[in-house]
């Protein structure tokens, strides 16, 4: 099903691509050039030249929530990643002063509600084919713990903030490519996972989780 979204939010120029995802009734959405461009450029010089708080995730969820990998050719990982949480349905009231930077995308997604928004920051691969981990964002109990049902009605956003070989594999064996001001958009029910960029010293994107508004 189509996302509902606030196009007037979105670049007039965007190019906007549905996919349907093999060997299921599921699509994934890919609006390139999703921010006007003088935003998107604010936004990621934000990113890129300002200081700003990233932070080392806390724990080693490959070897504790991540599933098996259901494709063949993809090597689980431990490498490094930092984020930085804008939000989380368990602080409500707990937005992150950062948040401004970050609204031009917000703006376009306007949910019923959100369940969590962060953005990543990927070092360098030393391999292609290096998965960070498959996982689902969100469960039916409200966490990422694993072997808990993925939540039937979230969907997923991601907007890369800069072109990369990194990507984002899909369990149905669908990839979406990390190309700058890209937005795609997902079923939470579908595993997923990233794969470590090798031409880039970095890799930043924002995940976005949320319940969309019903058609």
């Amino acid at each position: 099903m189509t996302t509902v979204i606030n196009k007037k939010a979105l670049n007039p120029n965007h190019v906007y691509t549905k996919v349907k995802l093999k060997g299921t009734r599921e699509v994934a959405e890919v609006y390139d050039h999703a921010l006007p461009e003088n935003i998107f450029r604010e936004l990621q010089n934000n990113f890129f030249n300002k200081p700003f708080p990233w932070y080392l995730e806390s724990k080693d969820r490959s070897k504790q929530n991540y599933y098996e990998s259901p494709l063949n050719n993809y090597e689980i990982t431990d490498h490094t990643q930092f984020n930085h949480l804008f939000y989380h349905v368990n602080q409500r009231n707990a937005w992150s002063e950062f948040t401004p930077w970050i609204n031009p995308v917000l703006n376009i997604l306007h949910p019923r509600a959100w369940f969590r928004v962060k953005a990543n920051y990927v070092a360098r691969g030393h391999k292609p084919g290096i998965s960070r981990g498959w996982h689902y964002d969100s469960s039916g109990t409200m966490n990422m713990e694993k072997g808990n049902p993925p939540h039937p009605d979230f969907k997923i956003a991601v907007l890369y903030l800069n072109t990369n070989n990194g990507y984002t594999m899909l369990e149905t064996d669908d990839k979406v490519e990390s190309i700058e001001n890209r937005l795609v958009i997902f079923p939470n029910k579908i595993l997923h996972t990233a794969i470590l960029q090798t031409d880039t010293p970095h890799r930043m994107l924002i995940n976005m989780v949320f319940l969309p508004y019903k058609k």
